[in-house]
C-alpha cells in the first residue's frame, strides 16, 4: 500500500511539474509554429519576469496575484517592440534568414543577461509564496507546485481555447499553415507575426513570475531555461501544441521518477537520454508535424 501511494505521488507530482513546463515552452512553442523562429532570449524573458516578480515582493510584498499581469502585460509590450525593432527588419524568406534569428536572438539574450545581471546581481533569488503543504487523502503536495500547475494548465488551455475558438486565433492558425496563403487571402501577415511575438513573449512573462515561486532564478539562468523549453517542442514535435502537452507531462514524471530512484544529478541526463532516442526513432518529435499549433 505505501509503495502504491509512493508511486501515484510520484506521478501527480510530475504532472504537476509538467504543467509548468508546458507554460514555459508554450510561448517558444506558439513563435515557431507561426514564425518558424526560436527565440534564444525566451528563457531570458522568463528569467527577467520572475526577478521582476521578486522586486514587486520585496517592494510591495506582492504575490503572484500581482505579478503575474504585470510581467505579461510588460513582456506584451516588450516582444512587440523587439519583433518591430529587429526581426520585422531581417528577411526571413531568404536561405539564410533562420539563421539570422538565431544570431540576433542570442544577441539579444546576450544583451538581456548582462542587463538583469547589473539590475539584480548575480544571485538566486526567489519568492516565498504558497509554502505550507496539501493534504490530499494520505498524500502530501507543496502548495507552491499545485498552485502554480493549475495556473500554468489553465493558461496554457487558455491561449489554446483562443487559437482554436476566436476569429484572431483561427487567423494565426491561418498564418501558421500557410504564410503565403494567408497573405494571398489578404490577411495581414505581418501584423499577425508581430501578435504571435508579443504574446509569446508575455507567456514567457507569465511562466517567470509564476515558477519563481518554484525555482530560485539568477541573471544566468536564461541559457538553461530556453534549453529545457526547446527540449520540450522538441520532443512534442515543433509548433505542435498537443505534442507539447504530452511531452511536458512525460518530461514531468520523468525527472520526479528518476530524482527518487536515482537522484537529482541523474535525472537530467535520463531526460536528454530520452530525448536524444526519441529524435533518432521519431526526429520529428512524438507528433510529428500534424496539426500544427
Amino acid at each position: 500500500m505505501l509503495q502504491l501511494q509512493t508511486y501515484l505521488l510520484l506521478l501527480l507530482t510530475g504532472i504537476m511539474w509538467g504543467g509548468v513546463y508546458l507554460l514555459m515552452a508554450s510561448g517558444l512553442n506558439l513563435i515557431y509554429g507561426v514564425m518558424k523562429v526560436v527565440n534564444l532570449a525566451h528563457g531570458d524573458f522568463i528569467v527577467v519576469a520572475g526577478l521582476l516578480a521578486v522586486t514587486l515582493y520585496g517592494a510591495f510584498r506582492a504575490g503572484p496575484a500581482l505579478a503575474i499581469p504585470v510581467a505579461t502585460l510588460l513582456f506584451l509590450l516588450v516582444g512587440g517592440l523587439v519583433y518591430r525593432g529587429l526581426l520585422a527588419r531581417v528577411e526571413t524568406t531568404a536561405p539564410q534568414g533562420e539563421l539570422r534569428t538565431l544570431l540576433i536572438t542570442f544577441g539579444l539574450s546576450s544583451i538581456i543577461s548582462n542587463i538583469a545581471l547589473l539590475i539584480w546581481g548575480g544571485q538566486y533569488q526567489s519568492v516565498p509564496f504558497f509554502q505550507s503543504a496539501v493534504h490530499l487523502g494520505a498524500l502530501f503536495f507543496p502548495e507552491s507546485l499545485l498552485v502554480s500547475s493549475l495556473l500554468a494548465f489553465a493558461l496554457a488551455f487558455a491561449v489554446q481555447l483562443w487559437l482554436t475558438r476566436t476569429r484572431s486565433g483561427r487567423l494565426v492558425r491561418a498564418t501558421a499553415q500557410s504564410e503565403l496563403g494567408a497573405a494571398s487571402c489578404g490577411l495581414n501577415t505581418g501584423r499577425i507575426r508581430l501578435l504571435t511575438f508579443a504574446l509569446g513573449a508575455a507567456m514567457a512573462g507569465a511562466a517567470g513570475a509564476l515558477t519563481v515561486v518554484l525555482i530560485p532564478v539568477q541573471a544566468a539562468s536564461g541559457g538553461f531555461m530556453t534549453v529545457q523549453a526547446f527540449t520540450l517542442i522538441a520532443l512534442g514535435g515543433l509548433g505542435n501544441y498537443l505534442g507539447a502537452l504530452l511531452a511536458a507531462i512525460l518530461l514531468g514524471v520523468i525527472e520526479v521518477s528518476s530524482s527518487y530512484f536515482l537522484g537529482a544529478s541523474a535525472a537530467s541526463a535520463v531526460i536528454y537520454v530520452i530525448f536524444i532516442l526519441v529524435l533518432i526513432v521519431r526526429p520529428q518529435g512524438l507528433l510529428g508535424q500534424r496539426g500544427r499549433i
